[in-house]
């Protein structure tokens, strides 16, 4: 498999999770108007101390601001996200193609970060806890994404190099036929 067509498949795998996120927070009635109460019962209980007061003293008095900027964020991501692997399945993506994914997966690791944070995820041995996942999906979703968005923003990625030989191969031949063979 060509190298742009694994990233491509990534990247349509969690643009797909990101815009079925987004869809089900624009479709639910009351995620807007309901996140500050989520936002406050999970604070009271978080083993992270310091998203406990984040979200109580920032996140939850602008619970409505925050809602629309998560569901527009998980849409547009999700959607972006899509657009990209979509294009990346037929051609390597160009260095500004490369940047908005780049920035795209910025923001998705964020925002999955701030989930993970919010519900309170383990990242290791947890013993209070044996129901739970030894993991926790977002947790890995966040390294999945910064991991693609590291391998999309690398100089020489695969694809380029081979492209780059590629050209200087055919330049040589051009000169060779157009000069008869002599050397510079």
């Amino acid at each position: 498999m060509q190298a742009h067509r694994f990233q491509a498949s990534v990247l349509l795998i969690v643009g797909y999770e990101w815009l079925v996120s987004g869809l089900d927070k624009a479709l639910a009635h009351d995620f807007v108007h309901g996140l500050a109460g989520e936002l406050e019962a999970a604070a009271r209980g978080l083993p992270y101390g310091f998203y406990a007061d984040l979200l109580s003293r920032v996140f939850v008095p602008h619970a409505q601001l925050f809602a629309w900027l998560v569901m527009v964020g998980e849409l547009t991501s999700g959607a972006l996200l899509l657009a990209m692997g979509a294009i990346a399945w037929f051609r390597p993506l160009s260095p500004v193609q490369k940047a908005i994914t780049a920035a795209v997966l910025g923001v998705a690791s964020f925002m999955v970060l701030n989930f993970f944070f919010f519900q309170g995820g383990s990242y290791f041995i947890n013993p209070s806890d044996p129901y739970d996942e030894g993991i926790p999906v977002d947790f890995v979703l966040f390294w999945i994404q910064i991991g693609l968005m590291i391998a999309i923003l690398r100089k020489n990625s695969r694809d380029e190099v081979i492209q780059a030989s590629l050209s200087s191969v055919q330049r040589d031949e051009r000169f060779h036929r157009t000069h008869g063979g002599m050397s510079k």
